[in-house]
């Protein structure tokens, strides 16, 4: 059973959050950030609703992101990151369908970036799924 109840409070509480600590994520960084409860196939937040998200770019006060996930899957949808490891995890896939922009307020902590040549990759990869004809 999804919480969807508990993520609207958490989300009403993000909406209030003063943005007197100032934090500018840059791309190829990698943060947890609040993605809360979504519906379908969606990327949910796991614990506390936050989730590590790649920064792909910033657009105005917004920030475009993937999500990443622990589970191996070699496909076309996501790219296997090799720059980068976390805890006892052995490997973090970039779900490249699951980009989306979201609000610098749901950001909570930085906890590591991919490499330049990566980051080009994974462009490359997302210009080609989200723009084949360019």
């Amino acid at each position: 059973m999804k919480t969807f109840w508990f993520w609207h409070l958490e989300k009403s509480i993000l909406d209030m959050k003063s943005t007197k600590k100032i934090i500018y994520p840059k791309a190829r960084q990698i943060w947890f950030v609040k993605l809360g409860i979504n519906i379908g196939f969606e990327a949910n937040g796991k614990t506390d609703f936050t989730r590590p998200v790649l920064v792909l770019a910033k657009i105005g006060s917004l920030y475009w992101v993937v999500p990443l996930t622990s589970r191996l899957k070699l496909n076309s949808f996501h790219h296997r990151l090799e720059s980068i490891s976390f805890k006892n995890i052995e490997h973090s896939l970039v779900m490249l369908s699951q980009a989306r922009v979201v609000d610098v307020k749901r950001f909570q902590e930085c906890i590591g970036g991919i490499s330049k040549s990566e980051f080009f990759i994974i462009q490359k990869k997302m210009k080609k799924f989200y723009f084949p004809s360019f």
